[in-house]
């Protein structure tokens, strides 16, 4: 289906209607104003604040990790710059949220610390408690669940559930493995619209772990890419199938799916 210029597969909008809907948003979301936050690179430099170089093509996550390992106070930093009581949900987080029609049909997930979802949400939907909120290491089951997913924690919750480290991604992904338990039922069995991320993304290489090696069921992938002009689409475990989808970036979600 075409919109705005912009070519959508079918399933997409199949999906928003039957309830098969994830929304999966990064970064790249909490950017513009007015919530002007910064991305995990500039989020990363904030944090050092001098103390040490982050060295050529060092993984963000690593050279987080080094400051930690320096006596650096990051997850603590982290919460507190992501805390900014003058930083305000934008458009994105509003018209995200109108994808879903029903509470019961919410289902977004977010790498994202913030708490713009939650409050665009309670816009959305304001009957008390008519979406849940989870939150890291507490996740809920990939196979089933409605309300939003703070994947990698939340500055509502202590400061040492971030996942910010080599460390916190390895426990996260590998040796206590919550998230790619989670990614996997998650995949398997719904539609997945990625946003806010970019083709180097750290967060995304992780996220690639916890992917299913097949789909045994609906499970695909769209990803909106903010900064470019173009998108691609994917099958889960496919990457073969990938199709192009041309965007124009000055679009929004509520005269069509993407900026």
């Amino acid at each position: 289906m075409r919109i705005n210029s912009v070519d959508f597969p079918d399933n997409l909008f199949k999906a928003q209607k039957d309830g098969s809907l994830v929304v999966f948003a990064g970064a790249g979301v909490s950017i513009p104003p007015p919530s002007n936050f910064p991305d995990f690179n500039l989020l990363a430099e904030q944090v050092a604040a001098g103390v040490l170089s982050k060295e050529k093509d060092e993984p963000v996550d690593r050279f987080l990790g080094r400051l930690k390992d320096k006596g650096v106070a990051i997850h603590e930093k982290v919460r507190r710059i992501l805390s900014d009581r003058n930083s305000k949900p934008n458009a994105l987080h509003v018209d995200l949220l109108r994808l879903f029609e029903e509470p019961h049909k919410l289902r977004l997930v977010t790498t994202n610390f913030d708490l713009h979802f939650t409050s665009a949400g309670v816009e959305r939907f304001p009957t008390l408690d008519s979406f849940e909120i989870y939150s890291a290491p507490a996740l809920p089951l990939g196979i089933s669940f409605s309300g939003i997913v703070y994947l990698h924690g939340s500055v509502a919750k202590p400061a040492d559930r971030l996942v910010l480290t080599d460390s916190d991604f390895g426990m996260a992904y590998l040796t206590q493995a919550w998230a790619t338990r989670f990614l996997q039922q998650l995949f398997d069995h719904y539609l997945v619209l990625f946003i806010g991320y970019s083709h180097d993304d750290t967060v995304l290489d992780y996220l690639a772990r916890g992917l299913p090696p097949k789909s045994k069921g609906r499970a695909g992938a769209v990803r909106i890419d903010l900064g470019r002009n173009r998108t691609s689409l994917e099958t889960a475990g496919d990457k073969s199938n990938n199709l192009p989808i041309r965007c124009d970036r000055r679009k929004t979600l509520s005269t069509g799916p993407c900026p």
